[in-house]
């Protein structure tokens, strides 16, 4: 099996229902150097266009793994295997910047990483290390072509991420917020800097499910967390995957 592409779920993917998408055949296990890649689904919603790779970072069914032991060699050495060309994934995010509120989608531009003990390379002597921008512009260009108006508050969205699994302290999200950071997640390293090693192009659709530690800025808590969230990003990444130029 091959494809061009690959979606990566995050928030909510295990419990979505693909069957509106038009998966073929069933899941699928690959056998990568680094251990066995997530369940692998090919959806084709249009018959026009080629199939598309979807996987859930976090498992099936439920919340099997958070970000801090998630395998990203095998997901992405998978991707590879696939003869992928771009990866797009969506991620639940806190907000940082004051603008920005719960449901907004934001398409970072960079990213700040805080992780510490996350293996970010393949260690393979054929492969240069990751250089350039972590997130590829064809690749973001062709989500933000596919997003819903409006557009996001931030015109060059810088994401931060943290080791986990607990949650940022008051004081660490104020220095990620001097830093230049308006979104905090655990997820997207080492994913990014994988992809660009492996030769595969990167961009990420974040999905603000609360405010940050110290962030609510007096405004009621929320947390969204819920099935809307895989609901809104998968269509958004299918469009990015038809939009997508090779």
């Amino acid at each position: 099996m091959a494809t061009s592409t690959l979606i990566i779920g995050g928030t909510a993917a295990y419990g979505l229902d693909l069957s509106p998408w038009g998966p073929v055949d069933e899941p699928f296990i690959l056998q990568t150097p680094y251990g066995p890649s997530p369940p692998i689904t090919l959806l084709q919603p249009d018959p026009d266009y080629p199939p598309v790779g979807f996987c859930s970072r976090h498992g099936r069914e439920a919340l099997k793994r958070s970000a801090a032991f998630l395998n990203h060699r095998a997901i992405i050495w998978g991707a590879k295997m696939l003869g992928v060309r771009t990866i797009f994934s969506w991620n639940g995010v806190g907000a940082i910047h004051e603008r920005l509120e719960v449901g907004d989608l934001i398409v970072p531009a960079d990213l700040i990483d805080f992780t510490r003990t996350r293996i970010t390379t393949f260690g393979h002597p054929d492969l240069p290390p990751a250089s350039g921008p972590p997130f590829h512009p064809d690749a973001r260009g062709a989500i933000l072509r596919s997003l819903p108006e409006p557009h996001s508050p931030i015109p060059d969205p810088v994401y931060v991420c943290t080791e986990g699994p607990r949650l940022e302290t008051v004081a660490e999200i104020a220095l990620y917020r001097r830093a230049g950071a308006h979104i905090v997640g655990m997820t997207l390293s080492p994913e990014v800097f994988l992809a660009q090693e492996a030769g595969i192009r990167y961009a990420s659709l974040c999905y603000v499910t609360n405010y940050a530690t110290g962030r609510d800025l007096g405004r009621p808590p929320r947390r969204q967390f819920g099935p809307e969230v895989a609901r809104t990003c998968l269509p958004i990444l299918l469009r990015a995957a038809l939009n997508t130029e090779y």
